[in-house]
């Protein structure tokens, strides 16, 4: 019998009664506990919440994101050869769980490699902006949904963000079941999610709250969620965190303890909206991306001080040309000041410009040679209450000179008593 035969004979609820039931019902099935992440935006952050829940409950877990493999916390050379150790040894039992980040390309290039995942979590497409949805990669996206919505065993689960109204109406797998996230439980698809008694997870009263075969539990409040900083994207990655650890039967105590406990790495996920405090003022260091993208985190960044906002910004290769302008544009508001550094093609950086020009007070523009230039002059100038957002081409490379500085900035530990 095939490992496809045998689930269907084996048909089991997606919800589990504790990860022992889900993690027992997967290997009479034969299917490998392996929980697949895609989306645009979001997938490191969303796994490396994931990694401490299932840290503060003792699970041992491998992770492959976009920096490589990981097993247990230990960073490994080469991604297939690591990866395939890592699924040995969770059919060996020496380990308890496998995360994988899977990005669109990927999954349309090779079906996600040819896995069955018991859950599948899908953070976001385009953000509902029309513009997005026409472009090229948007249309790759939207394929690759599909196969990686086939690739859910039967009785699997599909997490979604209910927010995206593309991803809130995509089509499941035959006996899979749905389990939709938002920040709001009056958005449509929740609505209709709850009034069909479907799983659902979403924000009342500051609260993280699911909804499980029909019961309503409170999770955990926000407040105990120092790295969510009332940051909309930051707050849905928690939902989806705690989404996929109820589908695979963490208790709510073990994803409030690994959700208050967890504490963001920049230097595990650079550019992933990594937020540094340098005394009164803030640094921000993210990454280039389209218009549709960059509101949400400019808002984020904006709301973090009520002085300048200083922005650094190169070439933006990845961002297509028809959009640099509306780019130039949301980040020449505010009156701020916009550092534009590298070698630009003559028509992007025209098609940018025009963006810039184009508001009633748009930002000052200074030039600097390169990255770590640009991010100097920015540290250079800023002031209490500012806010310096870097859109970093090499993002390894603004962590590590902002943590520098951060840490040349504290303060140093007092000498303990009798000390030389």
């Amino acid at each position: 019998m095939t490992a496809q035969e045998l689930v269907k004979s084996r048909v089991f609820s997606p919800t589990a009664s504790s990860f022992d039931d889900w993690r027992g019902r997967l290997d009479r099935a034969r299917i490998a506990p392996v929980i697949a992440v895609a989306g645009s935006r979001g997938k490191t952050c969303v796994l490396r919440a994931v990694e401490s829940i299932f840290l503060a409950g003792g699970f041992r877990a491998a992770l492959w994101t976009n920096r490589g493999v990981e097993i247990e916390g230990d960073g490994q050379r080469g991604e297939l050869g690591p990866w395939s150790r890592a699924l040995t040894r969770l059919h060996a039992g020496g380990l308890d769980i496998a995360l994988r980040e899977i990005d669109w390309a990927t999954i349309q290039a090779t079906g996600a490699l040819g896995s069955d995942y018991p859950i599948v979590a899908v953070l976001n497409l385009c953000g509902n902006n029309d513009a997005c949805l026409a472009t090229p990669e948007t249309l790759l996206a939207q394929k690759a949904i599909a196969r990686l919505g086939s690739s859910v065993v039967p009785s699997g689960r599909l997490i979604l963000n209910a927010s995206d109204l593309t991803l809130a109406d995509a089509s499941i797998p035959d006996g899979a079941g749905r389990f939709l996230v938002g920040i709001s439980a009056d958005a449509p698809a929740m609505r209709r999610q709850l009034e069909g008694q479907g799983d659902a997870a979403w924000v009342a009263d500051s609260t993280i709250v699911t909804h499980e075969a029909g019961e309503t539990r409170r999770v955990v409040d926000l407040s105990r969620l120092n790295w969510v900083r009332d940051i909309p994207f930051s707050v849905q990655n928690a939902l989806v965190a705690t989404a996929i650890a109820r589908s695979c039967g963490i208790s709510f105590s073990t994803i409030a303890q690994g959700l208050s406990d967890h504490v963001p790495r920049p230097e595990l996920m650079p550019g992933s909206f990594n937020v540094f405090d340098l005394g009164d003022s803030t640094i921000v260091i993210d990454r280039p991306m389209p218009s549709w993208f960059l509101r949400s985190s400019l808002r984020a960044a904006a709301n973090f001080g009520v002085g300048r906002q200083i922005r650094v910004v190169g070439p933006m290769d990845n961002v297509h040309k028809d959009d640099l302008a509306e780019v130039g544009r949301l980040l020449a508001r505010q009156s701020g000041i916009l550092i534009v550094h590298g070698i630009w093609e003559a028509d992007r950086l025209t098609r940018f410009r025009l963006g810039v020009v184009s508001n009633e007070v748009p930002s000052p523009i200074i030039q600097a040679l390169d990255e770590r230039q640009a991010i100097h002059q920015g540290l250079g100038m800023l002031r209490g209450g500012d806010v310096m957002l870097i859109l970093a081409e090499n993002a390894s490379a603004a962590v590590r000179l902002v943590a520098n500085r951060v840490k040349r900035a504290a303060p140093a530990a007092p000498l303990s008593a009798g000390a030389a």
